[in-house]
C-alpha cells in the first residue's frame, strides 16, 4: 500500500485498488482537461507576473521584510536543499528542510483547501513519486529567490524524467514526462525550515491516475 495514505494528504495517493466506471469515464477525463488548462493558464499568469515584478508578485501575502540579505540567501538555501533532494532521491535531505509539519496549498489539487499536515507524510509523497520517476531532474526558470518586500521564496521549477518505475500499486508506462510549476514558500528565519508553501502546477501522468483513485475513492 501506498505509504502517504495512512493521514490523508490530499496530494497523496489513494493505492487501494479501485476501478472507475466507464460511464464516468468521459466525464472525468473531460474535468481533468480543463483542471490542467487552468493550472496551465495560471503558471503562464505568474511566469508573466514574475518577468515583469518578481520579487512583489506575493508582496500582499505578508508584511514587509525586515530580514537581512544574508538571512534570506540562508533561507533560500532551504528551499534549494529541497529540491535538490527531490533530484538526488535522497528523502533525508527533503526531511531536514521541514520541522514536525508544514501548511500546503496545492491550487491544483483535489483539494485546494490550506491544511497543515505532518512533514513524514510529505516526505513520502515526495518519495512516493521518485520511485514512479527515478530519473527524474529538477531545473529552474526561475529562483528560488526572496522577495525585496516580503519572506516570500518563489521558485519557477520544472522536472523532466521517465515513468519507468512502479509506485503505490500503479505500473509503468515507460513514458517520458514533464511538468513545471510556481511554488512559494515560508521559511522560518530562526530553525531555517520551511513553513508553509503553495503550489501551482501540472501533473504527470502518474499523478494524474492517482488523483482518478482519489476521486473513486470519494464517490
Amino acid at each position: 500500500l501506498c505509504r502517504s495514505r495512512r493521514r490523508g494528504v490530499n496530494s497523496a495517493p489513494y493505492c487501494t485498488a479501485s476501478s472507475i466506471e466507464s460511464s464516468r469515464l468521459p466525464a472525468a477525463s473531460h474535468r481533468r482537461m480543463l483542471q490542467r488548462l487552468v493550472c496551465l493558464l495560471l503558471v503562464t499568469g505568474l511566469t508573466l507576473m514574475e518577468r515583469t515584478s518578481p520579487t512583489h508578485a506575493f508582496s500582499a501575502a505578508v508584511p514587509t521584510s525586515v530580514t537581512s540579505p544574508e538571512l534570506k540567501t540562508k533561507m533560500e538555501e532551504t528551499v534549494l536543499r529541497y529540491f535538490t533532494g527531490v533530484t538526488e532521491k535522497d528523502s533525508k535531505k527533503i526531511r531536514s528542510c521541514f520541522g514536525e509539519t508544514a501548511t500546503i496549498r496545492d491550487v491544483c489539487g483535489l483539494n485546494d483547501s490550506t491544511r497543515t499536515v505532518p512533514s513524514e507524510d510529505l516526505v513520502e509523497r515526495c518519495m512516493d513519486f521518485v520511485t514512479a520517476h527515478p530519473d527524474c531532474v529538477v531545473n529552474f526558470h526561475y529562483g528560488p529567490e526572496c522577495g525585496r518586500t516580503n519572506d516570500w521564496i518563489v521558485a519557477h521549477w520544472y522536472e523532466t524524467g521517465t515513468w519507468t518505475g512502479e509506485s503505490c500499486g500503479l505500473k509503468p508506462t515507460n513514458e517520458p514526462m514533464a511538468v513545471e510549476g510556481q511554488t512559494r514558500f515560508l521559511v522560518d528565519p530562526e530553525s531555517l525550515k520551511i513553513t508553509d508553501f503553495v503550489v501551482t502546477r501540472t501533473f504527470t501522468e502518474w499523478e494524474e491516475a492517482f488523483l482518478e483513485k482519489q476521486r473513486s475513492e470519494q464517490q
